[in-house]
């Protein structure tokens, strides 16, 4: 293979280089690791390339290959086309430009982000033997993953928050409105902050075996050792790792998950239990009433269908870290439960357009309206291609 990309962020181990493997390759933690700009981690050097590979290549059956494309590529051109509908649809119509509206754009563009950086990459590298897309998606999938995943949450918690002080304290309303664009460049901000780190410390490692060329792609962050009381050996250990994924699951996602029940709880209070008993109401407030119930219906199901999407793959992250021998090789479940982890938040992805669709009327009749004007456009195009090739013709009949 070829050294592409920055050669610094791509670890070769050949003639008397080894490794330290701290996913699922063939080489053992215990192993060393040259890094190509002369940087060494002291453990055991071992001449890879004298060696055959210890592991039979994998093979995927071809009904494992069909089911997976068959369930991952619907929801990438879902996730695709949803999303893109959603942002055109607030972009063409000046009474969808409110405050929550605009948090949904930026929802959907954390969706576009994942199905264009992430949903394939995913997929692509289930199918193939070893990280075959070099160095420069190496980093950015896993960087763009948790830049989507971030933003996501920030959009969820300042929808929460906008409706909050919009349904609770109805007077803050506007005060939230007219910063919301401000707001959303904000999230962005700390969003690329928080992803940023993956950029540093993921690279592709290329170990050459005698007879196999084994690619991966993993984080690298910087080791400390200890010694384990038990067999007092010395182990390393990767703390940084360890804080940066624990902040992302706990502070980033279950926490802000914890705000937004609390807040939607208020709300529903607000809406559904706060009318004394007897208490008319006037037709309008009525309407007004039933709509904001609708609207709230939708965003709850919509922070619900995310934590049940991303809470499965935060269990992995977290268990990756957390599990009692962090020296031995994954269980063979967690591959599995990986996959689908990962799968299952990028379903999210396309689920959120079809919950637009069906719980608010105003998405419904955008979509339906973009339809139509799409048509029309393409009905006037295909009669303007007529006309001209029409008057070509004739023109040519003359001379």
């Amino acid at each position: 293979m070829d050294k592409m990309g920055d050669k610094s962020n791509i670890y070769w181990i050949n003639s008397s280089n080894g490794k330290n493997a701290t996913g699922q390759p063939a080489i053992n933690i215990s192993d060393g690791l040259w890094s190509e700009n002369g940087d060494y981690m002291d453990y055991e050097v071992i001449d890879y390339s004298q060696r055959n590979y210890p592991e039979a290549l994998r093979t995927i059956p071809i009904w494992e290959m069909v089911l997976k494309i068959g369930f991952y590529v619907p929801v990438i051109v879902l996730a695709l086309l949803g999303n893109l509908l959603v942002i055109l649809v607030v972009a063409r119509n000046k009474r969808m430009k409110t405050t929550t509206n605009y948090y949904i754009v930026n929802l959907a563009i954390s969706d576009l982000l994942v199905a264009l950086s992430c949903s394939w990459v995913h997929l692509l590298d289930n199918l193939t033997e070893g990280w075959i897309l070099g160095a420069f998606f190496c980093k950015f999938n896993t960087f763009a993953q948790v830049l989507s995943l971030v933003s996501s949450i920030f959009t969820l918690t300042f929808i929460a928050c906008d409706r909050f002080f919009g349904i609770v304290f109805a007077m803050k309303a506007h005060f939230i409105e007219r910063r919301a664009r401000y707001t959303i460049i904000a999230m962005w901000a700390c969003s690329l902050v928080v992803a940023t780190p993956l950029l540093v410390y993921r690279d592709l490692y290329v170990v050459h075996w005698k007879n196999h060329i084994e690619r991966w792609c993993d984080d690298q962050w910087p080791v400390s050792h200890y010694v384990d009381p038990l067999t007092n050996m010395t182990l390393p250990t990767i703390p940084a790792r360890k804080i940066y994924y624990t902040v992302v699951c706990v502070v980033l996602f279950f926490l802000p998950c914890v705000v937004m029940s609390v807040a939607y709880a208020v709300i529903i209070w607000t809406l559904w239990a706060s009318q004394a008993p007897g208490e008319r109401m006037t037709k309008d407030i009525k309407v007004q009433s039933k709509l904001k119930k609708k609207v709230i219906v939708m965003l709850v199901l919509i922070l619900a269908l995310f934590v049940i999407c991303w809470l499965p793959l935060i269990i992995t992250l977290l268990y990756a870290e957390y599990r009692p021998d962090k020296h031995s090789r994954l269980e063979e479940w967690y591959v599995g439960f990986e996959y689908f982890a990962r799968y299952l938040a990028h379903a999210n992805s396309a689920i959120n357009p079809l919950i637009y669709a069906g719980f608010n009327d105003n998405f419904r009749k955008g979509f339906q309206n973009l339809f139509t004007w799409m048509d029309r456009k393409k009905r006037y195009n295909t009669m303007v291609y007529r006309v001209d090739s029409f008057q070509s013709s004739t023109n040519i009949t003359k001379v």
